[in-house]
Order: structure tokens, then sequence, then C-alpha cells
């Protein structure tokens, strides 16, 4: 698998969600472009990420499949030592991963390749009572105030605003989002309520700078479901499972 970017820091800040769930996964690479998908090692969210050819300045793989192992600390540890003006271009060849950036320095990296299972992508169809959109931001920076306050966040729709909630041990905060207000770019459903581990839902936004708009789906007693939308058909989905209210 051959592939160029022109923006080096947008695969950084991919491979730094991936970290916050899984030590170890398989890049999927296919002629369409490459997957990124598992289950953290609590079973408490499964991700999957795909970047489209069309993602890529230049794309190509030999063959239909290629599975690429790699140690997600170590690919992450590598790819923030980017610059804000270094293209990315990423190779595998003979067991090893090698990672070059070009821009005013150019600086060239090896990884081994690991060994791993392929395992099986699962369909997930859940019923969701709830959907809205909104800018990333937005939803990141609300997660930013209140993860000081409390570790379990309250998602609640009512009249299709949806509601962000915690409850600490001395103090409670919420944030409101509304289409009316302008917060929300588009919300229908009807009235749920669940709670999930902030630690989780925070992880997801580490691709806060590479989308620009996340749909937000949930029920009561069910998975959310965050789904960030990249350019050119690219996407991040978490599923977050519920905790128990």
């Amino acid at each position: 698998m051959k592939a160029k970017l022109a923006n080096a820091l947008s695969f950084s800040d991919v491979i730094s969600a991936v970290e916050n769930f899984m030590p170890e996964v398989n890049i999927v690479a296919t002629p369409d472009g490459i997957k990124i998908y598992g289950v953290d090692t609590a079973k408490v969210a499964f991700i999957s990420i795909f970047l489209p050819s069309s993602y890529f300045q230049e794309y190509s793989i030999e063959g239909e499949k290629e599975l690429i192992g790699v140690n997600v600390g170590d690919l992450s540890d590598v790819l923030k030592r980017a610059d804000k003006e270094d293209e990315l271009e990423i190779n595998n060849k003979e067991n090893k991963l090698m990672i070059r950036f070009n821009g005013n320095l150019e600086r060239k990296f090896v990884l081994p390749l690991l060994s791993l299972e392929e395992g099986r992508e699962p369909t997930l169809n859940f019923q969701f009572s709830y959907r809205a959109k909104m800018t990333t931001n937005n939803f990141a920076e609300a997660l930013d105030v209140l993860s000081e306050i409390g570790g379990v966040l309250i998602l609640q729709s009512k009249d299709t605003n949806l509601i962000l909630q915690v409850e600490g041990d001395m103090s409670n905060a919420k944030v409101e989002f509304s289409v009316s207000g302008g917060s929300l770019i588009e919300a229908d459903g009807v009235d749920a309520r669940s709670s999930y581990s902030m630690d989780y839902v925070l992880g997801t936004t580490m691709l806060r700078k590479s989308a620009d708009i996340i749909e937000i789906s949930f029920g009561t007693e069910i998975p959310v479901r965050l789904h960030y939308e990249m350019p050119n058909g690219a996407y991040g989905d978490f599923y977050v499972a519920p905790r128990a209210e």
C-alpha cells in the first residue's frame, strides 16, 4: 500500500483517536481505501474509521486487500512529529511501515509491522430514538467543560433539543443545544435519556480538527453512535455502550 496526504496532521488525529481505544490494530487496505475497526480492550466501545481512496492525494495497493498490523502508540508517536506544512507518505514493504514527512525538512521513520488476526466487523443495527447534527467544535468544547465536573455523561433529548449533562459530587452542569437557537444543524426523534462514560465519549473528540460535523444518535439504554464526517467521504464511527443508571 502506498498513500500520500497533503496534510500529515489530519492522519495523525485519526491515529490519535484510535490510540484512545486500542493498543494494536490492523489497517485494512483495499482498492476503495483504508479501514480501521475494532473493539476496545474493556469492550465498551466499537470504532470504525474509513478513509476512501479519494481522501488521499495518491493511493494504490497491490492486490485486493492488505493487512497492515501496527502498534498504535508507536505509530501515533511518529505522526505527532509532523509539522503543519508537512506532506505525509506511507507505504509498507518487507514487514515494515515506512513513514516520510516532506516539508521544510524531509524526515523518514520505519516501524515494524505486527502479525495480527483479522477480526470480523460486526453489523450494528440499533434503533435510535433521537439523532442530531452539530459542529464538532461545539460538541467537543462542551465536553471539555463538563468533563471537569463529572465522569459520567448524561445524554438527553427533549422536544428535539439535545442536552449534555454531568452530575458531580459537589455540582451539576448541563449544556443544551437546539435547532431554533442555531447550535444544532438538524435534529429529529423522540425524548430519550442514557448515561455513558465521559472518558470514552471525550476520547472520540480527537477528531475535532479533522471533522467539521458530528452526528449523534442515541436512545434509552442503548449505545450512542458518534459519527464524525471528514472530507471526501471519510468518516469515523464510535459506538459507546451505556452505563447502568
